[in-house]
C-alpha cells in the first residue's frame, strides 16, 4: 500500500466529484480509493472503525483522520504525496440517499475522527 491513502464514498456522485478533483490538484500522486471498493473494503475492516462509510479518510501509516479532521491531513497531501496510485476504481454508482448536497456537507462539518495505530501500518497488504 502507498500511504497515505484517500478513502471516499465512491457511491456519491458529489463525493467521487470530490474525489475527482483532489486528484486532480494532487497530479496523480495520491492513492484514492472508494470506500466500497474490495481495496476500500479491506482497508475499512482493518484499519479503520464503523463510522467510516460517513466521512472521507486519509490514511496515513500511523494514523488515520476522517471527515472535519482529515482537512488538514489532506492539504498536506496533496502537496507532499510522491508515489500514489492516483484514484482507483471510479464507480460512479450513485445511492439517492448520499448524493444529497445539504447532506454530505452537514456530514463534513458534523463527522470527524482520529485513529491512532498501535504498530505502524506499513505491513498491511491490499
Amino acid at each position: 500500500m502507498r500511504f497515505p491513502v484517500m478513502l471516499y464514498d465512491d457511491r456519491c456522485s458529489l463525493c467521487t466529484r470530490f474525489a475527482k478533483t483532489v486528484d486532480r490538484l494532487a497530479r496523480g500522486r495520491l492513492t484514492i480509493i472508494g470506500h466500497y471498493s474490495d481495496q476500500g473494503r479491506r482497508i475499512r475492516d482493518t484499519m479503520l472503525d464503523e463510522t467510516a462509510t460517513e466521512m472521507f479518510w486519509i490514511v496515513n501509516r500511523r494514523d488515520a483522520f476522517g471527515g472535519r479532521a482529515a482537512l488538514v491531513p489532506l492539504l498536506r497531501a496533496i502537496l507532499s504525496a510522491r508515489d500514489g496510485l492516483g484514484m482507483i476504481n471510479e464507480n460512479d454508482a450513485c445511492d439517492a440517499d448520499s448524493c444529497h448536497v445539504v447532506v454530505r456537507s452537514a456530514s463534513l462539518l458534523r463527522c470527524s475522527r482520529h485513529i491512532k495505530y498501535d504498530t505502524p501500518a506499513e505491513s498491511y497488504q491490499a
